[in-house]
């Protein structure tokens, strides 16, 4: 999906026929492309909400270039799509906690039993009645 982003990102290089191919500001795909580059590398190294935090930042590039006119309107389309669909891809999966040190507290047990409670029949700790 990257590769595909960024063939688009790098589109205009070489073609046949008369007309010019339609090309990205030089700037423009060099900023995009670092961005691919960035969450390949977040991927790579297992940070899928680096990689997540990335690829949004990745369509939001692409959307204001699409907005300001700066992306030819052949190529709007499939930059716009692979952006949105590298985005949509990707799930921030968080590691699981590290272990806390040895002397950390358990988790209360019986929290339902507090002050106030109801404990069943002849558990319910009063005063016995009485006038």
């Amino acid at each position: 999906m990257i590769l595909a982003l960024a063939v688009v990102a790098a589109s205009g290089c070489g073609g046949s026929g008369s007309a010019a191919p339609p090309r990205l500001p030089h700037a423009l795909g060099a900023q995009l492309s670092a961005q691919a580059d960035a969450v390949e590398a977040s991927l790579a190294r297992g940070d899928t909400c680096g990689a997540a935090t990335g690829a949004a930042r990745l369509r939001e590039m692409v959307a204001h270039a699409v907005a300001v006119g700066q992306v030819p309107a052949t190529l709007r389309g499939p930059l716009a799509g692979s952006a949105e669909s590298l985005a949509g891809e990707i799930v921030c999966t968080p590691a699981p906690p590290a272990a806390g040190p040895l002397g950390q507290s358990k988790p209360e047990k019986g929290k339902d039993h507090g002050p106030g409670k109801r404990h069943g029949p002849g558990h319910d700790h009063g005063d016995g009645g009485g006038d």
